[in-house]
């Protein structure tokens, strides 16, 4: 039966350019309930009919506070005010506890300008507990705590308030309770450099560099969002946001869901290709990489990451034809790193050299690079020149083990090589 708001039942949104899979989906979930039917609208991002459909459930029974917290993710979604602030008081009187929601209402108290506002719910937050999660899975692992994003946002407001040293302490307990909160690092380089700690500042930098980019709190309430939908687009961007090192299950999970709902859609081929070269499923990466290179030939980006899976898989005479033709429209630092990488591993060391060192000029600091270009130095046995390149990595970055274990290799007489770096895997 189609569910009703007061004499009408509620419509379906115009689905006539929709991929067949939210088409069904939408159909079953309104002649299933409501309820399931909002929640299947917001995740297939039908936002302005997800948000009307909230709205009757909120009129239904206004104490259940999730339908409210939902549309507050929407409002959020379309760029936030006053309204997402009304909505995110309404949930936080009902459900103090839930974490979440604080964390959301800070952020959108300090958009406002509402700075003290947006400290209250962020200390709020900061001392909430960790929101229970389904057993589903693959599981949502949650790498960055709610309370570790709790005190990211506050330090935020101490640096904008001047207080360099109160937002430090705020960020190394972020970084003690989430150890690749990459953001959290970058900020403690911005408080070090105020307080003209300039080798901290460096160290912090690049330890930031090293970790993932910024990415929203694993929200629960996002997670069932993800479960519910059918929607390649929304699907991607959930995978997107997840950290490989700790979240590859979950990643592959989201994307493989969106192949099945979407199969020809090549932004979804690309990146399975680029999670499974993560995973160092190689074999498996081919077959996508190939299949979105049919679709964008254009796509040189595309092309450099089908060469690089090819390096790793041995096959680096198909690899260089396809590094070179990428260079023809990406003349970047990684794919002349990995088209040295293929001149190393077939001999050529003079022209991985000179490789190694283009990619080094477009990007100085690309470490990988300056340690391979090291390696190649002392296989021609220059090793004051592989010397002086394993240091520079060393002064860029302290704790890179791999260049430290080279520069003892090398000062060794007699002893093996050093040891090069595979492709890189973007």
């Amino acid at each position: 039966m189609a569910w009703r708001c007061g004499s009408k039942p509620l419509p379906l949104p115009n689905l006539s350019s929709a991929p067949n899979a939210i088409r069904t989906h939408l159909e079953v979930e309104r002649d299933s309930g409501i309820d399931s039917y909002c929640v299947a609208l917001h995740a297939d991002m039908f936002f302005a009919e997800a948000q009307r459909c909230y709205e009757v459930l909120e009129r239904r029974d206004p104490s259940i506070w999730k339908w409210t917290y939902f549309r507050a993710l929407i409002l959020d979604e379309n760029g936030g005010g006053p309204a997402v602030v009304n909505a995110l008081h309404t949930v936080t009187a009902r459900a103090p506890d839930f974490g979440p929601a604080w964390l959301r209402l800070g952020e959108a108290e300090f958009k406002l300008g509402e700075y003290d506002a947006a400290v209250k719910a962020w200390t709020r937050a900061m001392a909430a507990h960790e929101p229970e999660r389904g057993n589903d899975t693959p599981q949502r692992v949650v790498d960055v705590p709610l309370s570790a994003y709790a005190r990211f946002n506050l330090a935020r407001v101490k640096l904008a308030a001047g207080d360099a040293d109160g937002a430090r302490r705020l960020l190394e307990d972020a970084i003690a309770s989430a150890p690749r909160f990459g953001s959290a690092y970058r900020m403690l380089s911005e408080a070090d450099r105020m307080l003209s700690r300039g080798a901290e500042a460096s160290n912090a930098k690049s330890r930031a560099d090293r970790l993932p980019p910024y990415a929203p709190y694993a929200d629960p309430m996002i997670e069932v969002l993800a479960r519910t939908s059918r929607n390649a687009t929304f699907l991607l961007r959930q995978a997107s946001e997840a950290d490989l090192d700790s979240n590859a299950p979950w990643s592959e999970f989201l994307i493989r869901r969106a192949l099945g709902f979407d199969p020809e859609n090549p932004d979804v081929l690309a990146k399975l290709g680029r999670v499974l070269r993560t995973l160092g499923r190689n074999d498996e990466a081919l077959e996508m990489l190939r299949a979105y290179h049919a679709k964008v030939p254009g796509d040189f980006q595309g092309l450099a990451q089908l060469g690089s899976c090819l390096t790793d898989l041995k096959q680096y005479a198909e690899a260089e034809g396809d590094l070179r033709q990428a260079l023809e429209g990406v003349d970047d630092a990684q794919t002349h790193y990995n088209l040295g990488v293929v001149l190393a591993a077939t001999d050529r060391v003079t022209d991985a050299i000179e490789e190694y060192q283009r990619a080094l000029q477009r990007d100085p600091y690309l470490s990988d690079a300056r340690n391979n270009l090291a390696a190649a130095y002392a296989r021609t046995g220059r090793m004051a020149e592989a010397a002086a390149e394993l240091t520079k990595v060393l002064a860029a970055d302290p704790d890179n083990a791999l260049a430290r274990a080279n520069l003892q290799i090398i000062g060794r007489p007699g002893s093996q090589s050093p040891t090069s770096r595979p492709p890189e895997r973007r």
